[in-house]
């Protein structure tokens, strides 16, 4: 479409960073070891360009300091260019869309002469979607295999809609066979271990077991008989293997709740969903076990614990009525969250219709609430705030544990083996690499830190992130230090993070506030006062626009947490460790370290790791990769990074209810909603027959009700 072409083709200038080494030098910031083995010698922390450099930039800020605080001409004219800009760049969007732009036609042979080889871990979105995004011709330019221990990719948005029926299992999975058809080959197995070095993963499996009847492990870890092991090599490996549930440490989850994450999870829920019936019909079961028997909690106030509750509140509402009216009464749905409020991401309307939604539906909503521990038959929960011994306990059948995600276990060894092959090299790649993160670290153009441009990651398995400031805290300071007496004042610092918040926009906010509370230069009020006037306006009309153009194009930098005025003053006032207004370099390393933790990743879901695979398919189409630091320096240069296109949020809240968080549009909420909810999760299947298959489930849960037969 022509919204996901304009999010992520090249449609404006490249920016050369000042903290980049000139155009043609290697990259080792970014690009990892490669470049400092055998590329040059150049090194950032060694470097004299970058503090150079910035110090031109802050200088250039100074000049401007001589005159009004800001230049009401000057800044309506950029304002005025860049919205030029952002035009021409919709034009070419819509051009490349209607098959005029011709940047993106991909040759049929590798312009490295050969086939490199490329290997893809994981079936999740953002392989599925990597592949579709490639033609058979682009996907000829290189020998692509595909390793996952599942063989479909499922369709996630609706896999609560699985819980007790409503949605048919087969409906919503696509075999990866036929996703690969033409374009490579699959291997239904799982990768053990990732050697970045020799570029080598190491995959395995279970053989035939020795008995028809034996029940066996299909992927089992560690040294089993019979398990089959091999190895392929790559050229550039393509990471989206995927996270899994967190349980965060609480006691019994692992053991006796169920996770909800991929399609043998929702079967498992369903299928003790319909036994807990069957057991508290018989005669035998006493009226207090009945009432056990039939609590049902769900953790977790996200859109999966949403969706999952108002998927087992319809059944109990519909079809339950008709098949078990005598247990009703004993029926109880809790749905525990440990924020204040459900759908905490979505707009605060939305959140409020879904409890109106669970209220009338008979579902209580405990907000606010921690759980402590999981049993065979309860739940312990603790208010938040109230004191650690104040324990209530429920008695309950099922334990739906829906409450958050986190890395991959071979996220973790894929980090050691690209430690190891920094360590003692790039001290910034292994400070990145380390650095606690739900996937594993990439830059813009989603290769992996450190990689030397062979390692690609995607989907849930990837934070893409900044950099950070704080290894550059040396660099930076000298170059705001002007008079080398080893401190620098606030109007130093303003100066310094205005020019610097270009290459990191977590400085931006901090500038902002300095500009608008340090004293600018000049003594005339009367000058002072028309400079603030103008700046106030010209500054609301940039925030308006920057708003408006990162709704299309929102690249990894915008990813920043807003503090706020007050957050900020006392970050400043804390880090100031002897109050004089004055920062020395171990108060400023203090004071960048807590900017930094405010970047962001972008969310963990389906829109972006779909958006990511077809950035990728994009980037291979070219022809030019083959997994050598050159190739992708080559199109660092000629391209623009990964930028995300939200196309907003939605969730189901039962009773033919949904929530839509649209932007610019807002929230929207009801049974309209619900409808065009389901509407947009059949078209958005993969294959024409999922649409059918879905469209006709939902046609037959309305008609003939849920199957509750346990085959």
């Amino acid at each position: 479409s022509v919204q996901n072409l304009g999010a992520d083709m090249d449609l404006q200038e490249v920016f050369v960073p000042w903290v980049i080494p000139p155009r043609g030098l290697p990259r080792p910031s970014r690009l990892g070891s490669h470049v400092d083995r055998n590329s040059c010698t150049w090194h950032l922390e060694k470097a004299s360009v970058v503090p150079a450099l910035l110090a031109a930039r802050v200088a250039g800020k100074r000049r401007l300091r001589k005159v009004p605080r800001k230049s009401a001409v000057t800044a309506a004219v950029a304002a005025a260019a860049t919205a030029a800009k952002v035009a021409a760049a919709g034009a070419s969007t819509i051009g490349a869309a209607m098959g005029i732009s011709s940047a993106l036609a991909s040759p049929k042979n590798h312009k490295s002469g050969k086939r490199p080889k490329v290997v893809v871990l994981g079936s999740g979105w953002g392989a599925a979607t990597f592949l579709k995004g490639l033609t058979e011709d682009e996907a000829s330019m290189y020998e692509i295999t595909v390793v996952s221990p599942r063989n479909f990719f499922l369709y996630t948005p609706l896999l609560p809609a699985c819980t007790m029926g409503s949605v048919e299992e087969r409906s919503i999975v696509t075999p990866m066979r036929q996703i690969l058809r033409g374009k490579g080959q699959f291997l239904e197995a799982m990768c053990e271990n990732i050697d970045t070095v020799q570029k080598v993963v190491t995959c395995s499996r279970a053989g035939i077991p020795s008995s028809p009847r034996a029940v066996y492990e299909r992927f089992p870890e560690g040294k089993v008989e019979g398990k089959l092991t091999f190895k392929l090599e790559y050229d550039i490996l393509l990471y989206s293997v995927g996270s899994e549930p967190n349980d965060f440490g609480t006691p019994g989850v692992k053991e006796h709740a169920f996770f909800f994450k991929e399609m043998p999870d929702a079967r498992k829920v369903r299928e003790k969903v319909t036994e807990l019936f069957e057991l508290a019909s018989l005669p035998t079961t006493a009226p207090d076990a009945r009432d056990a028997l039939l609590s049902f909690v769900v953790v977790g106030g996200g859109p999966t614990g949403v969706e999952v509750a108002a998927d087992l509140a319809d059944f109990l509402t519909s079809d339950a009525m008709s098949l078990y009216p005598d247990l009703l009464p004993h029926v109880k749905v809790r749905l525990i969250n440990t924020g204040d409020s459900l759908l905490s991401t979505y707009d605060r309307g939305i959140s409020d219709k879904s409890v109106e939604v669970f209220q009338k539906k008979g579902v209580e909503v405990m907000g606010g609430y921690l759980v402590t521990g999981v049993t065979a038959d309860s739940v312990s929960v603790r208010k938040m705030g109230s004191p650690a011994s104040d324990i209530e306990s429920i008695p309950t059948g099922l334990v739906v544990w829906a409450a958050g995600i986190k890395e991959h276990p071979l996220t973790a060894k894929l980090k050691a083996s690209l430690i190891e092959k920094n360590y003692g090299i790039s001290e910034l790649n292994v400070s990145s690499l380390k650095a606690p993160t739900r996937g594993i670290v990439t830059d813009e153009f989603l290769q992996v830190r450190g990689s030397g441009g062979s390692v690609f990651a995607l989907g849930d398995a990837a934070t893409v992130r900044a950099d950070r400031t704080l290894p550059f805290a040396k660099q930076l300071f000298r170059a705001a230090d002007v008079n080398g007496i080893g401190e620098i004042s606030m109007v130093q610092l303003r100066d310094l993070l205005q020019g610097a918040s270009d290459e990191f926009p977590q400085l931006e906010e901090y500038a902002e506030y300095l500009d608008a509370t340090v004293e600018v230069d000049g003594k005339d009020p009367r000058l002072k006062a028309v400079t603030k006037v103008f700046g106030d306006a010209l500054e609301r009309e940039r925030v308006a626009f920057q708003k408006a153009r990162e709704l299309a194009f929102q690249k990894v930098g915008d990813r920043t947490a807003k503090k706020g005025a007050e957050s900020v003053a006392a970050d400043f006032a804390e880090c100031d460790a002897n109050s004089n207004a004055r920062f020395d370099l171990d108060e400023f390393k203090v004071l960048l370290d807590r900017i930094d933790k405010n970047l962001q990743p972008f969310p963990a879901t389906a829109q972006v790791a779909a958006q990511q695979g077809k950035f990728l398919a994009r980037l291979l189409a070219r022809g030019t990769l083959d997994g050598e630091v050159g190739s992708l320096q080559d199109e660092m240069q000629s391209l623009r990074g990964f930028t995300y296109f939200h196309k907003g949020s939605l969730a189901y809240l039962g009773g033919g209810n949904a929530a839509f968080d649209l932007p610019l549009v807002g929230p929207v909420t009801g049974p309209a909603a619900g409808v065009a909810w389901k509407m947009y999760e059949t078209s958005a299947q993969l294959s024409w027959k999922n649409r059918a298959l879905v469209g006709l489930d939902w046609i037959r849960s309305e008609i003939f009700g849920r199957d509750t037969s346990q085959l």
